[in-house]
């Protein structure tokens, strides 16, 4: 049986168009002269996670507005950082507990009574069946490509015992640690059924279209209670919220397009946090003193996935050769400032189980590729254009280190600069050639963090990438049962020499978060999804 922790987790350390939100008043509310203040360089294209599930944005919003029915713990954290999760550990959270069968093939949920939405609704099981069918039985959802093969039916696999009480079912007994780390993530948010079904039609009978326009369905830690397109998002802690009101009642979000401008309004102290900001901001606000900058035990990468199924990376001697022209040290010293590491492995070398053997991160070589593009037949220069998101400053910096340093490695790149909601829909259109972001898988279970960005079909497979060899490693690995065994980390490290021999995607390096933090807050806590938990916030005061 496994039981929640105290309510309350004290944490330790220093510290689209116009869319309407319904009850939302237009102008800002007299507490907002006290607010929290963050400023980020843009806003979530929508608030529906089925058709709009990435973005550090729109990350941030589902974390504080929504909750699961178990999470990995925080556990006091190393260094100057506050907290951070126990990835190989679950407690409840929006169930009271939750139990396996001893052929660990049941999971039941016990709901705590105490769990109330933003709306004001006790959770019940009704919730959790109406939530995970939503989020199968929506076609832009990326959630049937994520869970399988834990999770695939949930019209078999999940029941209503009661209405406090629901179980969900696996066919073996090895999918249990990816079952449980998706359900303690946010692709398994549970939402307001009793909401959603006032707003529900024939043609939309899960209200995912009025959900993409309105936020208050969820159960988590905050409701966004005001809203002005292109400017700021006002966030009003959940007295509901199951693990006890925020400290922090009151967020406001802000939109500064100009990093610099984010990291000033930080050292000036009329903001509490600024997000997306360039390293060399960072390291401007450390040295002097006038921020906190944490480094984290990171799973963020940056990374260019190139378009498998189209000229000219539908050649994997092109891929290949791509990945020798980028100048990777002049990235980590240049834009980064030495807060960027190379990666050898996607998957944690902490994780039980993992073998890195013969996994090799990739190295600079303009002459090396050179000579491949030569021996392939490439007479001229290769052009192509590679995309990245405007609102993250780093990656364009990044983009013209890249585009200077292919020149002498038989490339012609352009780069195009294209604004987040763009960025967003060109990539689940796979439109892109190439382009580069920074990402993580949230779900730390080894063939979870292999599969989401490589399943066949997927919204999320950027690279339209499908070989049998990565599908038979994957599904070997899943039978041997338990993912974190040496047996099973084998078929994983198979997995990864594939990637990295047929390169669908170039991991230009582990990123650390790019975020700074005024002197007299506290509470932050890394967490796989990257973002901040607005609900662990502390501010000291006079």
């Amino acid at each position: 049986m496994n039981t929640r922790t105290p309510r309350r987790l004290a944490v330790v350390g220093v510290a689209l168009s116009a869319l309407v939100l319904a009850g939302c008043s237009s102008a800002a509310s007299s507490e907002e002269s006290s607010a929290f203040v963050i400023v980020t360089a843009a806003q979530p294209p929508s608030f529906s996670y089925e058709t709009s599930a990435t973005g550090y944005e729109a990350g941030e919003f589902w974390a504080n507005t929504g909750a699961t029915l178990i999470r990995n713990p925080y556990v006091e954290g190393e260094g100057d950082l506050s907290a951070s999760q126990d990835l190989f550990g679950f407690e409840p959270l929006l169930a009271e507990s939750y139990e396996v069968s001893e052929d660990r093939l049941t999971y039941t949920f016990h709901l705590d009574p105490d769990a109330t939405s933003v709306a004001g609704n006790t959770i019940t099981a009704d919730d959790v069946l109406f939530s995970i069918k939503r989020k199968f039985e929506t076609p832009t959802s990326v959630v049937p490509f994520v869970s399988a093969p834990a999770l695939t039916d949930p019209d078999a696999q999940v029941t209503v015992i009661d209405e406090s009480t629901v179980s969900i079912t696996i066919s073996d007994p090895g999918y249990g640690f990816t079952l449980l780390s998706m359900l303690a993530n946010q692709p398994y948010n549970i939402y307001d059924s009793t909401v959603l079904l006032e707003h529900a039609t024939d043609d939309d009978p899960y209200a995912v279209e009025w959900s993409e326009t309105n936020a208050s369905y969820g159960f988590g830690a905050y409701e966004l209670t005001d809203y002005t397109p292109g400017e700021q998002m006002v966030y009003t802690a959940n007295p509901g919220y199951v693990l006890g009101e925020p400290e922090i009642t009151t967020i406001v979000q802000r939109v500064v397009p100009d990093a610099g401008q984010r990291a000033n309004l930080v050292r000036s102290g009329d903001a509490q946090i600024a997000t997306q900001l360039r390293p060399a901001d960072q390291a401007d606000l450390a040295e002097g003193g006038a921020a906190q900058i944490f480094t984290v035990p990171t799973n963020a990468y940056v990374y260019i996935p190139l378009l498998t199924t189209a000229e000219p990376f539908d050649d994997p001697e092109v891929r290949r050769a791509f990945s020798m022209a980028i100048p990777y040290d002049d990235i980590i010293d240049d834009v980064y400032r030495g807060r960027l590491d190379p990666v050898d492995s996607i998957l944690s070398e902490d994780a039980p189980g993992y073998d890195g053997e013969g996994l090799a991160a990739p190295e600079h070589d303009p002459a090396g590729a050179q000579e491949i593009l030569e021996a392939a037949g490439y007479t001229e220069p290769v052009e192509f254009t590679l995309t990245v998101n405007s609102a993250v400053p780093d990656l364009e910096e990044t983009a013209v280190l890249i585009q200077s340093a292919a020149a002498d490695a038989g490339f012609d790149v352009t780069v195009d600069s294209v604004n987040s909601a763009v960025f967003q829909e060109g990539l689940a259109a796979k439109t892109f050639q190439a382009s580069m972001g920074r990402d993580y898988a949230i779900v730390q279970s080894p063939p979870y963090v292999l599969a989401l960005f490589y399943t066949p079909g997927s919204p999320l497979n950027w690279p339209n990438y499908e070989t049998p060899e990565f599908s038979a490693a994957l599904a070997e690995g899943n039978a041997v049962g338990d993912p974190l065994t040496p047996e099973a980390g084998a078929w994983w490290n198979e997995a990864q020499r594939i990637l990295q021999t047929d390169l669908p995607t170039i991991y230009v390096g582990y990123v650390q978060p790019l975020n700074a933090f005024a002197n007299d807050v506290g509470g932050y806590v890394f967490r796989t999804d990257n973002v901040i938990d607005y609900s662990q916030l502390t501010r000291e005061t006079e």
